[in-house]
């Protein structure tokens, strides 16, 4: 693997105890009779750890209130791009297409980071901070391993710099409430979007 990559997988481990991490088989393949997991279940695996680290965030957001956690937020003035799945993809059943949706699947997880920046950026609270700052390592993460996986990994779209200043630049301008619901709203479409994306590796 890239130095690089190891190197972001190691501040992923020391980011949380060790307790709160996905569990791996260090002796897998080893001293193991198991069977050796095969790469798309190693992915499955560090998306479902993604999907409740970003639920857990959500929750520290609401203060654990189940009226705040399941509620739909709608920020039609803020006219956010967020990623999204869309039939062309290549993710859903009907004209599945496993290399164009893992392209698809990356390419918004790039999309995400500035949004995810964002949101860091906003969390006062030293605990809800570090949360929001894993999750954003761990996103970096299941990116990279993604890419081992894309045949065509020139398809890959990465974010204009300049578009994600200017995206930085209209998220600050807001109003405080604004702000609040903004962020509620990045982590139910991020949350959403990587349930589609475990529906279409388990596809594979």
């Amino acid at each position: 693997l890239p130095v690089a990559f190891l190197g972001l997988l190691l501040e992923v481990a020391t980011a949380f105890p060790t307790s709160e991490l996905p569990r791996e088989d260090v002796e897998e393949g080893v001293t193991s009779n198991k069977p050796m997991r095969t790469t798309s279940e190693k992915t499955g695996e560090q998306i479902s750890y993604l999907i409740k680290e970003v639920f857990e965030l959500r929750k520290q957001l609401c203060k654990n209130d189940e009226t705040c956690i399941k509620s739909q937020v709608a920020v039609s003035e803020n006219n956010l791009n967020l990623p999204k799945m869309t039939e062309k993809d290549g993710c859903f059943q009907t004209g599945y297409n496993r290399d164009n949706c893992l392209v698809r699947i990356t390419s918004g997880l790039l999309e995400f980071q500035i949004y995810l920046k964002y949101i860091q950026n906003k969390f006062q609270d030293s605990k809800d901070n570090d949360r929001a700052q894993h999750v954003q390592y761990s996103s970096k993460a299941l990116i990279e391993i993604l890419k081992e996986e894309v045949k065509n990994p020139d398809k890959i779209i990465f974010p204009s710099p300049t578009a994600n200043a200017s995206l930085m630049e209209k998220l600050e301008s807001q109003n405080d409430w604004q702000k609040i619901m903004t962020i509620q709203l990045i982590l139910s479409s991020l949350e959403d979007f990587l349930q589609f994306t475990m529906r279409a590796v388990r596809k594979a």
